[in-house]
């Protein structure tokens, strides 16, 4: 499978569901910090638990709305 297929999914939830803008995502390891833009609050960074194709969608997009709550 493409790598790029692979993530559309959690592009897609990052993108149409919550309306950001994804700029990049750096590999740490064994996580992926997110850097997106916040209509309104600029450029944030959501560091997240583990590497986004080890999260569940269901989950990854709890995970960002709580995250985004807290900014």
């Amino acid at each position: 499978m493409p790598v790029g297929r692979k993530y559309t999914i959690y592009r897609r939830i990052i993108e149409e569901e919550l309306k950001l803008r994804q700029l990049d995502v750096y590999r740490i390891k064994n996580r992926d910090i997110l850097r997106v833009y916040v209509h309104g609050k600029g450029v944030k960074l959501i560091e997240l638990p583990r590497r986004r194709d080890e999260m569940a969608p269901d989950e990854f997009r709890s995970f960002l709305k709580e995250a985004l709550s807290k900014l």
